[in-house]
């Protein structure tokens, strides 16, 4: 009983049904003091009607009320979960670098190494911290969305060169255990390149958490009418109907932190549709085939 009585919900029904019962209880008595003042049958009818139609009013926007209520209830409550789930997350995701960088720089500080083994551990430790960086800068562009003061500064770019060279930068640290296939061709657009890096990014790194290791990850660059298209696949568990939308929702992922096999915080997505509106493109999901997600992006050329 003491859980229902602490459930806001609990409480805020009750109270709904005390209003209800009153209001009744007050039609009750109007009705009835009708009767007793007007004596002409049509006069009552009328005054009777008037105030079933006033009640009906009552009682519609009453309901209305406690639907929107409640949904809203509900909404804040599902953010609530989710920002709980993101908070576990975003703890497991900035101590994990950290644990890594400062054992790479305990094992150098410590032990005799060989040159190889030596350059083996500054990579591996350079990982670590670009890992880092990626996730700070998701922090800050997302409380960048939230104030609405993140703005693009356009130049004119070489799509294709751009994200030949990220990936380049990636091969031998996130993509390591994949293989890339990369299908480009020349095209120069007008946008932010800050922007595009961290749309393609957030795009690689969820193709790499959610595929397993030696599968294949393509990334295509094309036109498709006036529009410059990036599209990447994986072959990885991709994400289910029910879900394909929500994925774009801040905090949201499509399974339980408590329980989850991969990494991440639920701001990829929500970032790149950001970006991507932002430069007034379109951003899809439909499924890889034989399995996989494939990821596509068409921004304007102009």
């Amino acid at each position: 009983m003491k859980r229902y009585i602490r459930n806001p919900l609990f409480l805020f029904y009750l109270l709904v049904m005390y209003v209800v019962a009153q209001f009744s209880w007050w039609l009750y008595l109007i009705a009835s003091l009708y009767s007793q003042i007007y004596s002409d049958p049509v006069l009552l009818e009328k005054k009777t009607m008037m105030l079933v139609g006033e009640g009906t009013v009552f009682v519609i926007i009453l309901f209305g009320g406690v639907f929107m209520i409640k949904r809203a209830y509900r909404k804040e409550h599902e953010l609530t979960k989710l920002q709980e789930n993101f908070l576990l997350s975003i703890s497991h995701e900035l101590k994990t670098p950290i644990a890594s960088v400062q054992l790479y720089l305990q094992t150098l500080q410590k032990r005799d190494l060989d040159d190889q083994k030596r350059d083996q551990i500054y990579a591996s430790g350079l990982t670590e911290i670009k890992r880092l960086e990626s996730l700070v800068n998701n922090l800050l562009i997302t409380r960048s969305i939230e104030n609405r003061n993140y703005f693009l500064s356009k130049t004119k770019l070489e799509l294709d060169k751009l994200v030949m060279d990220f990936i380049q930068s990636i091969q031998t640290s996130l993509l390591k255990n994949h293989t890339i296939k990369i299908e480009t061709e020349p095209i120069s657009i007008v946008a932010d390149k800050e922007a595009l890096i961290s749309i393609i990014s957030n795009l690689i790194q969820n193709a790499v958490k959610y595929s397993p290791a030696n599968t294949e990850i393509t990334v295509r660059v094309k036109k498709s009418g006036s529009n410059a298209v990036i599209e990447i696949s994986d072959q990885g568990i991709g994400i289910s109907d029910q879900n394909k939308d929500k994925v774009f929702l801040r905090f949201f992922r499509d399974e339980n932190e408590m329980t989850r096999k991969s990494k991440g915080t639920g701001l990829g997505l929500f970032i790149c549709k950001f970006l991507v509106q932002l430069h007034k493109g379109q951003i899809s999901l439909k499924d890889n085939t034989p399995n996989g997600l494939t990821i596509q992006i068409a921004l304007p050329l102009e």
